[in-house]
């Protein structure tokens, strides 16, 4: 399924939500207990004829008919749920038919009714709160045992478990299992806000309609994306139901089977998305595999998993899987700070021979000959001005004389622009951008080629090829900066940088012994692999006196962020027009290469690209954000550096890209000749 028809789909279900409003929608007092919020115990003693536990009424409890030292599995239903409602439908008969267990089942339907999303999403809070109080009196007054539960949240269930884990003082949860975890109004930063990792000791995360009614980032310490996480086999648009309805549904009966399947969903080991896509898997994994669902190991210690091709049979169950798997934050041979821009990998295997082993795969003869050194005779920096714009001067950053015989001028702006995995000197966007800039004026334009560090099959180069490269950068930035005689301190530099190149700046800020870098613009920041909280080894907001950055591949290709002092999300930031291609990979591809153009663009544009403040893509999607004439920006090379925030733009699906000016009053404002 194309990632253009996902966005729609985004687009038509938020909307969908919020058609219709009623006086009915309330979100109650925090207040525990309360009357919205029931809890139902099931045994295979009483399946048919649940019974309701209360906090604050002990007798409830100790008369419950529990299934002595028996595991504790809590339910928690989703938006318009209720007890008798999926995810309680599927997984609690799988659980009574497996073996003895107690049961609790979270009802709070009178509180996520439709069409009330709004208010459902803000109680998630509450009836974590209840939730956890529930619990907290269990295992301090009547002598249960918090490693015998288990937390199984569904939709908006998914989040309120991590609710959950904020208020639970009894200690910290074994285990949570978040199905398809709500997307809208849980996008953000706060990790006290959403599901992640840190609410309980093992958190595994099943993804089936990512980007739509699902999250698509990682939350957990495990996360599988069933059938790429985004679309399910089998699903299609019914009158009860849409195709993004049935994906969600999928993911409590995936976990429902795995409760008493035979065969079981299994998982391959990679290190990426990018991998599944290019069917690598294998070649680096060397068949480790891992077992999704109820009985999966809990010392996966985040890794990212998807689950490939679900085959049913006829009784309609889930029969067979076979399931990606990468490491997202704790390995050593592939890093989440990697260097990897999956997009160009993907244009050198079209031409070359695929691996045959891990060894082809990993080779690394040719990559980077010794010494490991900078300057290094495959890191060049090529210098073009107006006059030299056709061959550029190489520079020498040992030799001062490399600098003053060249054509470099002080008094012109300089600007240096870093490529991505498998780019060059005289690739896109190189050329281009700097043909933009000469038809503009006079710059000092130099451009970082270390393509022969980051280029297939060196794979091996990946985590330490940019931090490398960086270490270098570093070099030339700091022979400007103290050259005797065409001297440039760093705040006058602005950095540019696609992709990894745009994380490389960041590490560069890092190795500077004095002074910091004028500004740097990232262009579609690569997700892979930096997708950790360690800001110091990716690009963010203190690494230059103004870090702007543009996001066309957010949360797919490109970080989310907001990383930057303006973030700018084109065409709310991950699915650009034109970009509709045959393949999801190609479309995928796209979208984060649609950044150079625009920025490209920019640099000549006489209406420019105008964006306006909006505090995120819901908000975006949904036309709440309505900016004032005066609160409009320019994105691209010409944006004030008084920018803060996050701002959303508009473009054409062709050339040129700029609409102008959006605001009341279409009087186009100055752009001045140089950023």
């Amino acid at each position: 399924m194309r990632i253009s028809m996902v966005i729609l789909l985004i687009i038509k279900n938020i909307l969908g939500i919020l058609t219709l409003f009623s006086p009915n929608c309330v979100t109650p007092p925090m207040e525990c207990p309360n009357d919205n919020i029931t809890f139902w115990l099931y045994t295979r003693e009483n399946s048919n004829n649940p019974v309701e536990l209360k906090a604050m009424k002990p007798e409830s409890l100790k008369t419950a008919p529990w299934v002595k030292g028996a595991p504790i599995k809590i339910l928690i239903h989703g938006y318009t749920g209720h007890q008798n409602f999926s995810p309680n439908t599927e997984i609690r008969p799988a659980y009574l038919e497996c073996c003895n267990y107690n049961i609790i089942t979270v009802d709070y339907n009178k509180i996520a009714l439709e069409p009330c999303y709004i208010e459902a999403a803000r109680n998630t809070e509450l009836v974590g709160m209840c939730t956890a109080q529930l619990i907290d009196e269990m295992v301090t007054n009547h002598g249960f045992r918090l490693t015998d539960i288990h937390i199984i949240g569904f939709s908006l269930g998914g989040q309120t478990a991590g609710f959950i884990a904020n208020y639970l003082k009894a200690g910290k949860l074994p285990r949570i299992s978040a199905l398809d975890p709500a997307l809208p109004l849980f996008a953000t930063m706060d990790n006290r806000k959403k599901i992640d990792s840190g609410d309980a000791d093992f958190v595994d995360v099943l993804h089936t309609n990512a980007l739509s009614k699902g999250k698509l980032e990682t939350c957990g310490h495990a996360d599988f994306f069933a059938n790429g996480g985004y679309t399910q086999p089998g699903c299609m648009q019914t009158e009860n139901q849409t195709k993004s309805g049935c994906d969600h549904a999928r993911a409590p009966m995936y976990f429902a089977e795995s409760i008493i399947t035979k065969t079981g969903f299994y998982a391959t080991k990679c290190f990426s998305f990018i991998a599944y896509l290019l069917g690598w898997c294998d070649l680096i994994s060397l068949n480790e595999q891992v077992l999704y669902g109820e009985y999966g190991l809990r010392n996966l210690s985040l890794v990212y998993v998807s689950i490939k091709d679900v085959v049913s049979n006829r009784q309609g169950r889930i029969q067979n899987a076979t399931v990606l798997s990468g490491f997202a934050a704790t390995t050593s041979n592939f890093g989440i700070n990697s260097g990897l821009c999956p997009f160009q990998i993907f244009g050198y295997i079209t031409q070359r021979k695929k691996p045959q082993s891990v060894r082809d795969l990993l080779k690394t003869g040719s990559c980077i000959p010794a010494p490991y050194r900078c300057p290094h005779p495959k890191m060049q920096y090529y210098l073009y001005t107006r006059t030299t714009q056709e061959k550029g001067e190489l520079l020498n950053t040992l030799d001062n004389d490399s600098l003053t015989r060249s054509r470099f001028n002080t008094k012109h702006p300089t600007k240096v622009v870093v490529h991505g995995f498998g780019g060059g000197r005289n690739l896109s966007p190189s050329t281009d951008m700097r043909n933009a800039y000469f038809a503009r004026g006079n710059y000092n334009i130099i451009i970082v080629d270390y393509g022969s560090l980051v280029k297939e099959p060196c794979l091996s180069q990946i985590e330490w090829a940019p931090r490398f490269a960086a270490t270098c950068i570093t070099q030339l930035v700091e022979y400007l900066q103290y050259h005797p005689k065409k001297a440039v301190p760093p705040e006058k530099i602005h950095t540019i940088g696609y992709s990894v190149g745009a994380h490389i700046l960041g590490l560069v800020a890092n190795h500077l012994s004095e002074g910091k870098l004028g500004r740097i613009t990232g262009l579609d920041p690569t997700i892979f692999f930096y997708m950790g909280n360690n800001r110091s080894r990716d690009l963010d907001y203190t690494d230059a006196h103004f870090v702007d950055i543009l996001h066309t591949g957010a949360g797919i290709l490109g970080q989310w962020g907001p990383n930057g002092h303006a973030d700018f999300y084109v065409n709310g930031g991950s699915s650009q027009p034109g970009c509709a291609h045959d393949t999801i990979f190609q479309t995928l591809s796209c979208d984060h290469t649609k950044v150079t153009p625009y920025f490209i663009e920019s640099i000549t544009s006489p209406v420019g690209f105008w964006a306006g403040p909006c505090p995120n893509l819901f908000s975006y999607l949904i036309g709440w954000c309505e900016p004032k004439d005066t609160e409009y920006v320019l994105m691209g090379e010409h944006v004030t550096h008084k920018a803060r925030g996050v701002y959303y733009v508009t473009t054409n699906a062709n050339p040129p890209y700029a609409r102008g000016f959006p605001g009341k009053n279409r009087k186009l404002r100055s752009i001045s000749p140089y950023s």
